[in-house]
């Protein structure tokens, strides 16, 4: 069990701390005994301590580790163990359990009484984490909640009874779960049955992580919500389904794109989040070298052309092109986009959306487009060869135009059209540059470890020196990240521009690694460079920079 002075009283602790005076503390003591609630409760109640700023307190004071609820996984068979009446009388969530020891969260863990009941009633040893009392009666409210659904209860009598209380808990359990994916700086929320249970994971950082675990029977439940919320036809679950919504948290708004995937064992359904802040992201905080920067600044001035970001599904290509378009979009030009589908909404700038069913490809839309005397274009993707033909007309005619490839190296998407059918000439004519990019994580600053890096360790970066020169860092894994060892993203560029040399290299139908070896010749950084760039000065792991970068 956690060592705690249990003579010890919250007040006196909070006073020590000097975070309350002796009258906020009366106070709170005569709002305690009104209301019959813990002196903490009392406490936040008032509004002298936010209920962070209390479990913090107690955290440093008490020795005791405190944990985000949100960003933890909690599986359903420790769900057993503490039944939800008691869960819920003394606020506290079960954790997991190893042998006879049960963690459990806890914003009050000077309960001795609580303490000494829960290890009566489990049998077994208890160990303590703080969290908000917020966080615990969500967390109560989305598993305790979801098991609710289990088939095998009281029958259908039960529930039907309890079908009001039950709508109202599944809605709150779908709320709380997007709450936490914004929370956590998700980019999807991945709602995956499995024989047993249902996994519910996020993609944070690029990395799908395990959240929760629910009961089976939160399968239907679950996916209908989220059908419901995306406007698609709940009676229909043996062909997939795509839908969109917005959500709420607080003052802030996302926009959700939802699809949904029939499999055995239900439908899985998967969200991605967009935050309407990455649409405003300027340039300069994305994390381009100040060379790379200055070359593409100018590149995006120019009167006409084509310029490509390549990289992988994820890579952050549409948010580059965003910040991009932000730089250039003044009152004096006509912007016009097609994307599949419009990610962000911008201002002063006419977007479409392709919709197949009505024609509406990305071909068709361009073609459109050019009657509507834009000055610049965006086209969500390089996708076939009539598209690309038309962007090269657009260019030729005296329009910018922007799109994406996926490639994987900015020299590799030259040669990519080529193979598609198109004219080496013209290609090389009007693409004026490539800009190639990855997102790679950045270590946790709370629990990052240092190293010598060892001579194959920098032979393999392609780094002279020796090891005793270098300071690396590698990922740990703490309360704050999560224990990933990882927070946030940064981008990783490489910006391939063509010059007259290798516009002739390019007509005569070059491979990637001929115009690659130019472009390094003449001065270019290559991915795998700027990434090593990250891990010199402390900001990533060498792990990192394998797992993005090509050899």
């Amino acid at each position: 069990m956690n060592t705690i002075a249990t003579k010890r009283r919250i007040g006196d602790i909070l006073l020590e701390s000097g975070r309350i005076t002796e009258e906020q503390l009366l106070e709170a003591l005569e709002f305690k005994d009104e209301h019959r609630v813990y002196l903490g409760k009392a406490i936040t109640s008032l509004e002298f301590l936010t209920e962070k700023e209390m479990v913090e307190i107690l955290s440093e004071q008490l020795n005791i580790p405190y944990l985000e609820l949100s960003g933890y996984e909690i599986q359903s068979d420790v769900l057993t163990i503490v039944d939800q009446d008691y869960a819920e009388k003394y606020k506290i969530m079960p954790l997991f359990f190893f042998d006879d020891s049960l963690t459990v969260a806890t914003a009050d863990p000077l309960n001795v009484q609580m303490i000494d009941d829960l290890a009566v009633v489990t049998n077994m040893e208890i160990n303590l984490i703080l969290a908000t009392e917020t966080e615990i009666t969500r967390s109560i409210d989305l598993f305790y909640g979801a098991a609710m659904y289990d088939s095998k209860g009281d029958g259908e009598r039960t529930v039907k009874s309890r079908q009001i209380n039950q709508d109202t808990e599944i809605i709150e359990a779908v709320n709380m779960l997007f709450n936490e994916a914004v929370k956590v700086g998700a980019s999807d929320v991945h709602v995956e049955p499995r024989e047993k249970d249902v996994r519910i994971r996020f993609r944070v950082d690029g990395v799908l992580q395990q959240h929760y675990t629910v009961p089976k029977a939160s399968t239907g439940p679950l996916i209908s919500r989220i059908k419901v919320m995306a406007d698609m036809d709940i009676a229909v679950s043996r062909k997939p389904q795509d839908g969109r919504f917005s959500h709420n948290i607080g003052t802030k708004r996302v926009d959700v794109r939802a699809s949904t995937f029939p499999t055995p064992n239900g439908e899985v359904a998967v969200m991605r989040i967009l935050d309407q802040a990455q649409s405003k992201i300027e340039l300069y905080k994305m994390g381009f070298q100040e060379k790379i920067l200055e070359e593409w600044r100018q590149l995006i001035h120019m009167p006409n052309g084509i310029l490509l970001v390549s990289g992988p599904t994820g890579s952050g290509k549409t948010t580059t092109l965003y910040a991009t378009i932000n730089v250039i979009n003044t009152t004096d030009v006509n912007i016009m986009t097609i994307e599949d589908p419009i990610e962000y909404q911008l201002n002063n700038i006419n977007q479409g959306m392709v919709n197949n069913k009505a024609g509406m490809t990305f071909a068709a839309a361009l073609r459109s487009m050019l009657r509507q005397d834009p000055d610049i274009i965006l086209v969500g993707e390089m996708r076939d060869v009539e598209t690309v033909e038309l962007a090269i007309r657009a260019a030729l005619t005296g329009h910018l135009v922007f799109s994406t490839i996926h490639t994987n190296s900015a020299a590799a998407s030259y040669s990519r059209l080529v193979d598609m059918g198109l004219d080496p000439y013209m290609v090389s004519s009007t693409i004026r540059g490539v800009l190639a990019q990855r997102l790679i994580r950045t270590l946790c600053t709370k629990c990052k470890k240092a190293f010598t890096p060892s001579e194959d360790v920098l032979k393999s970066l392609k780094m002279e020196g020796e090891p005793d020169s270098y300071t690396f860092f590698e990922p740990v894994g703490c309360v704050h990240c999560r224990n990933s060892g990882y927070t946030g993203r940064g981008g990783v560029y490489e910006l391939l521009v063509a010059d007259e040399e290798i516009e002739s290299l390019i007509n005569k139908g070059a491979s990637n690694t001929d115009i690659q070896e130019l472009a390094e010749k003449k001065g270019m950084t290559t991915l795998r460079q700027s990434a090593i760039q990250y891990v010199t000065t402390g900001r990533s792991s060498v792990e990192e920079v394998f797992r993005i970068t090509l050899g």
